[in-house]
């Protein structure tokens, strides 16, 4: 990636210097078309212009993935209603963190909001997660927020759900 950026760049500057030697006229709409282009190639392959993870790849178990503070959380309701908290690290390699304390608060469509503290537990076909009651009469949410306390200090994050 770095490399071909490099070369595009490189390229662009030499067009640029052939043209100033050749002493064209046209120097200031060359300027204008290397800017565009420069930005046109940062803007292509700036991660902040990616999109979220969990649109190209499959998630273990069918909820949404965010990254946090080194690790990746997956976060799912169940269609009993049961909240879900499975951690990875960063090559998607399941965690066993019964160190942390995690917390929830949901807000469904209607407006209403629904907290719960998510539990560490090792289940024998899902592994090591985290989940909470079920919230009863749910059926669709609008935004999930789970709290982590790591290393003394909480970091929240946000999954949306549309």
């Amino acid at each position: 990636m770095e490399k071909f950026k490099a070369t595009v760049l490189a390229v662009l500057g030499r067009k640029i210097d052939d043209r100033m030697m050749k002493g064209d006229d046209s120097m200031l709409l060359v300027r204008k078309h290397r800017w565009l282009l420069f930005a046109l190639v940062i803007a292509t392959f700036n991660p902040a212009f990616a999109d979220p993870v969990e649109k190209h790849q499959k998630t273990p178990h069918g909820g949404m993935i965010r990254e946090a503070e080194g690790l990746h959380a997956e976060f799912l309701i169940d269609k009993n209603g049961e909240p879900k908290l499975f951690l990875y690290d960063k090559a998607m390699k399941p965690l066993d963190r019964s160190d942390l304390q995690a917390r929830l608060t949901v807000k469904a469509h209607g407006g209403t909001e629904h907290a719960r503290d998510l539990k560490f537990a090792k289940d024998a076909t899902l592994g090591a997660l985290f989940k909470g009651e079920p919230i009863k009469g749910l059926t669709d949410w609008d935004t999930a927020v789970v709290s982590l306390k790591v290393k003394d200090r909480w970091t929240h994050i946000r999954f949306s759900h549309h």
